[in-house]
């Protein structure tokens, strides 16, 4: 039977969604949704030690990113007056997720297909990159829902840490809503 390029385009996107389940899916928002909360406390942390008020950073920063976010915040930092001991402590409950981001990508711009590691998962692109290209990044994983839980589970625990440090040492006001 011949099917025509778009009955072909379609029955290959039925293919790639066949391998996410609900959970995948509950879990992917999840991931998206700590770094949300990681950037809404990055976007206070400035506020704070700017003096200013949380609605005029927010649409200053509304463009940047998660790493762009960290970036300027930790710019901020080194460059102001806050101790070298608070800029190290920041720095370190940020490269957690800023570890995350390549996972975070692919959450929000791949595709997902079944890999061939048994109940794994991972982005569609790296099965269609050519030979004779050389991958940006070496980390090729495939993902169980056993690891996206540990994920959401490690962000989650770290952004209550980062957040009560933060509150410990002035730098928010309040606690933010957490998931």
């Amino acid at each position: 039977m011949n099917t025509t390029p778009l009955e072909q385009r379609a029955f290959a996107k039925n293919k790639i969604s066949e391998c996410l389940t609900e959970r995948h899916l509950l879990l992917f928002g999840i991931i998206v949704q700590w770094f949300a909360q990681y950037e809404l406390l990055i976007q206070e942390i400035i506020a704070t030690i700017s003096g200013s008020d949380l609605s005029t950073i927010i649409p200053l920063t509304r463009s940047l990113n998660f790493d762009d976010k960290r970036h300027a915040l930790l710019e901020l930092l080194y460059h102001g007056k806050v101790p070298l001991d608070q800029y190290d402590r920041i720095s370190s409950y940020l490269r957690l997720p800023h570890n995350f981001t390549p996972l975070r990508k692919h959450i929000t711009h791949a595709t997902w297909v079944q890999s061939e590691i048994p109940n794994s998962i991972q982005p569609n692109w790296i099965l269609q990159i050519p030979q004779s290209v050389e991958p940006l990044c070496s980390d090729l994983n495939a993902y169980t829902l056993d690891d996206f839980e540990h994920v959401a589970q490690t962000l989650a625990i770290n952004h209550k840490q980062f957040s009560d440090y933060l509150f410990e040492v002035n730098l928010i006001h309040s606690h933010s809503a957490q998931l």
